[in-house]
């Protein structure tokens, strides 16, 4: 179990990310060097199905500036699609992006929902179809998207995706509007994240709402959703992602379950072991108690770090208050077994289409590619480029603790070429992450020196909703 307070010298850290971020505007373009052959793959039009991972939301907003390295930008470089375009919204986006205001803790903050589309006018749709939030069903739901930014969705980003009905009433109608020759497709995480991000207390499953959707459920939607592809666009060639695992998420794993001494960032220690943290957690017939953790299984949220600044959480002998960490940020072992079974199901229906295509779809194994890199991280051979899955320090995940940074999504790019290369016999290069900026935004110093960053709870509302909350029923 890895512990955000091992972080050593997190303060040294955080001074190097604000060198990278400060030279964020200098960085040199990548030059070309390579040109790019499809294979039997045609990148002509290319179109991108996904939630916000496809979208380049980036430490709890939707940004231009993200927007620019998200990983189907990455991918339209290196296959030089031309007119390539995206729902692009104003600096500092729409969402609340989270900022490190002060180097004391560090200090974690939302900058206001203040951004605006820029180029809502195209007039068809856009080649990153996107949309932070959607699940598989949106994919193919052919109600009134516009009605998702109301109640109880309240998403805005289906309409500033979709924008008109008359491109087309649903995802995946606007993508076959535009005769597309190449697809690629990443949905199908949000119909267990928004379980798993509320601590198993909101769920996407049709029959109870608490629970990730079920697998008979997702087989039938994502089934529906890449019939209508293939027979949409009979002669486009697909790549397509199946779900990554939790664990391999800095959201999930990044506070241990045990107390921490945040003064030797060890672990508190009686009679010879570690002390588990107090915890609102579910017994083998589903009753909700109040009991220590599970040091092995059970997940504290990243959220809980607000709550166990305060004491809660941890036994009043120890100096805490002797109160529970509420269920909705806890993922117990019951829970993370559901959440296990989910993805594991899920992922088998997208390795059957695979299977059931073999000369049409290339398959990005995610989940295999993203336990890897949460193991062993990542140095590039030839630039040096060291990425990890640590909180702040790693450089693979922005400040949500969910999405990745800009040379985060460039490895996600380079899984995707990966398998377009070896599919369809392309070449096309990998992205350079030594070309790519810099990504977590730095507001302002401090000379207080802490190793406990403070990230109050209210700061995670509207980014963790859009995940949590389905108009599925």
């Amino acid at each position: 179990m890895k512990s955000f307070y091992s972080r050593a010298a997190i303060i040294l850290s955080i001074a190097a990310v604000a060198f990278i971020v400060a030279s964020c505007n200098s960085f040199k373009k990548t030059p070309v060097s390579v040109v790019p052959q499809p294979g039997s793959a045609d990148f002509a039009t290319t179109v991108f199905l996904g939630n916000s991972l496809t979208a380049g939301y980036q430490s709890g907003a939707l940004y231009e500036s993200a927007q620019k390295y998200s990983y189907p930008a990455d991918i339209a470089k290196e296959a030089g699609i031309a007119n390539f375009e995206q729902p692009l919204i104003s600096d500092p986006g729409i969402g609340g992006l989270l900022e490190i205001t002060n180097l004391s803790g560090p200090e974690i903050a939302a900058l206001p929902s203040s951004g605006v589309p820029l180029n809502s006018a195209l007039t068809r749709p856009y080649n990153n179809l996107g949309v932070p939030g959607a699940l598989v069903y949106d994919m193919i739901d052919t109600s009134n998207f516009a009605a998702k930014a109301g109640p109880p969705r309240d998403n805005p980003f289906f309409q500033i995706v979709l924008r008109n009905a008359a491109l087309g009433n649903s995802p995946v109608a606007q993508a076959l509007a535009l005769h597309p020759t190449f697809i690629s497709v990443w949905i199908g995480a949000n119909d267990v994240l928004g379980y798993a991000t509320s601590g198993g207390t909101i769920g996407t499953d049709p029959a109870t709402h608490s629970l990730p959707t079920d697998i008979p459920t997702f087989t039938y939607l994502y089934t529906t959703m890449m019939n209508a592809l293939l027979a949409g666009a009979p002669n486009a060639k697909f790549v397509i992602a199946n779900i990554p695992d939790v664990d391999a998420i800095p959201f999930f794993n990044t506070i241990p379950p045990i107390v921490i001494n945040p003064a030797t960032e060890a672990p508190v220690l009686v009679n010879g072991s570690p002390v588990p943290l107090l915890v609102m957690r579910h017994d083998a017939s589903g009753n909700l108690y109040a009991g220590q953790a599970n040091p092995l299984y059970d997940k504290i949220l990243l959220p809980a770090l607000s709550l166990e600044l305060k004491g809660v959480g941890i036994p009043a002998a120890l100096g805490g208050t002797g109160t529970p960490l509420p269920d909705s940020l806890v993922l117990d072992s019951a829970e993370v077994s559901k959440v296990e079974a989910a993805i594991t199901g899920y992922n088998a229906v997208i390795q059957s289409v695979a299977t059931a295509n073999p000369t049409r779809v290339a398959l990005v194994n995610a989940y295999s590619v993203f336990n890897n890199f949460a193991a062993n991280g990542y140095t590039d051979p030839a630039t040096g480029v060291h990425l990890t899955d640590s909180y702040i320090t790693g450089g693979f995940f922005g400040l949500d603790g969910i999405h990745p940074t800009d040379q985060g999504y460039g490895y996600v790019a380079n899984m995707f070429i990966k398998a377009i290369n070896t599919t369809f016999g392309a070449n096309l290069s990998q992205v350079n992450l030594a070309y790519l900026p810099g990504s977590i935004q730095l507001a302002k110093s401090s000379s207080t020196q802490s190793k406990w960053p403070v990230i109050p709870l209210s700061e995670w509302g509207k980014m963790l909703k859009i995940f949590q909350v389905s108009d599925m029923y």
